[in-house]
């Protein structure tokens, strides 16, 4: 299974005032917070975080088939790019670029397709294309399931492709398992 998240630092930065008491403590574990706050750039580790709490929690509801429901505090995330949710750990892949930071999530070493547009247009026709791409097919789409999870559908029929799409501010990004 796989999940993505991005954040634009900009826009966060703007929204969240994270100097904000109790804060911290409503998203972080206590582990979490001591990371944050001995950290040299804890304003990147804060979204660092939260981009693998998101990408974590997208690929963990779809593996368990979970309807919508999120509790940042029950992900916790170590300095080494791993996420831990009730007994399951996650793999992360988080690359951390001047403008923003992206996290795909996983359960194994699985082979993903993944990009990220700036300021995008027409996103989902590129990311459909793609698709269609990799499998070699002409006629998809992206639905959303009865949990909201975005569902890939080949010539109308739903498949078991994992795919996760991510937007934040002026960025947008997705990743899609691979065929075998």
């Amino acid at each position: 299974m796989i999940g993505n998240d991005i954040v634009d630092f900009q826009v966060a930065t703007q929204q969240s005032n994270w100097q904000r008491r109790g804060w911290l403590q409503k998203i972080y574990t206590g582990v979490e917070q001591h990371y944050i706050l001995t950290s040299e750039n804890p304003e990147t580790l804060i979204w660092k975080f939260w981009s693998m709490k998101e990408a974590t929690y997208k690929a963990h509801q779809r593996r368990f088939g979970f309807s919508p429901r999120y509790n940042p505090k029950s992900f916790e995330c170590t300095l080494k790019n791993k996420v831990n949710v009730d007994s399951e750990q996650y793999d992360l892949n988080v690359q951390v670029f001047k403008y923003y930071v992206h996290s795909i999530a996983f359960t194994s070493k699985v082979s993903y397709t993944t990009a990220v547009y700036k300021n995008e247009r027409e996103i989902y026709t590129k990311i459909k294309e793609k698709i269609a791409e990799e499998f070699d097919i002409s006629t998809v789409s992206i639905v959303k399931d009865k949990n909201r999870i975005p569902v890939i559908c080949i010539n109308k029929e739903n498949t078991t492709i994992p795919v996760s799409l991510t937007h934040h501010g002026d960025y947008t990004a997705f990743v899609f398992q691979k065929s075998k």
